[in-house]
Order: structure tokens, then sequence, then C-alpha cells
């Protein structure tokens, strides 16, 4: 809402100095006399013939650099262009790119689940412990970092502490 109220202010006071300001040099020599104006005409006319002129000239001389960089050499060759009506195989085909796509997204997801499997095992040995009054907290830490694997290794303990 503020930069649409700055762009209004903006354009308001440009139109305002525009329309109600001093006026610009073109206005204030037109009271001259039309023998002025059509002299500052043909001037502004032969001004842009000579910029025409020079662009022209510029324009000329980056094309002919760019004809004699565009003569083939075996920087400049391109490898050939599969033909329209050979199918595309590998990566560069559309069942390619949707396949490596849904590859992606397949994996991003299983590692998602992995993580909130690894939170859940976490806070199971976390609150296993503080119910019990015994055990380390490491084993919560193990949980985070090795999922599965840790709380395995957990509930091992916890089974050899029951029979002792």
């Amino acid at each position: 809402m503020k930069n649409l109220i700055w762009r209004l202010c903006f354009i308001g006071t440009v139109v305002g100095l525009a329309g109600f300001g001093r006026p610009t040099p073109a206005s204030a020599q037109e009271s001259s006399g039309p023998g002025d104006r059509i002299e500052r005409l043909e001037r502004q006319v032969h001004e842009l013939a000579q910029r025409q002129e020079q662009f022209l000239q510029r324009f000329g001389s980056q094309l002919e650099r760019q004809e004699r960089m565009a003569k083939p050499s075996p920087e400049n060759i391109r490898p050939p262009l599969p033909l329209q009506g050979a199918p595309l195989t590998g990566p560069q085909s559309p069942h390619g790119v949707k396949a490596a796509k849904g590859l992606h997204d397949a994996l991003g997801l299983l590692f998602l689940i992995g993580i909130f499997c690894n939170i859940l095992l976490a806070i199971w040995i976390f609150t296993d412990i503080r119910k019990r009054g015994e055990g380390s907290g490491i084993f919560v830490a193990m949980a985070l970092v090795a999922g599965i694997p840790a709380a395995l290794i957990y509930s091992l303990t916890r089974i050899g502490d029951k029979k002792t």
C-alpha cells in the first residue's frame, strides 16, 4: 500500500511540475517567430542525421567483427541437433525428465519420513527414561542421529536392566 502511495505522489509531482512549472526552453523560443523555429528544427534534423551516421558506422564495424568471428572453427561448431522424427532417449527425453523428477520427489519424501521417525523414537526413549527414572540421555541423541539401530540398542539395554 505504501509503495502505491509513493508512486501516486511521484506521478502527481511530475504532472504538476510539467503542467504548472516554468515554460520550457522550446516553448519560450516559439514566441520569437516562425523563421527561428524553422532554423532550430533544421539544426535538430542535421544533428539527428549526424548521430544516425555515427550509429550506422559503429553498427557496421560491429557486424564486420561478428562476421570475422563467425567463421567456422572447432570452437564455433555445434553438435548436430536430433531429427524431428527421431525419439529422444536419456535425460533429454520428456519421459526421462518426468521420471527423474518423480524419483527426486520420492527420495525427498522418504528423507522427511526418516527424520520424523527419528524424532518419534527419540521422544519415546526420552519419555521411557523419565518414566523409569534411570538410563542415559545419550540414547536420545543416538536416536536422533541413528534412528532405528539406536532404538534397538536402547531396548536391548532396557531388557537387560529388567532381568537384573
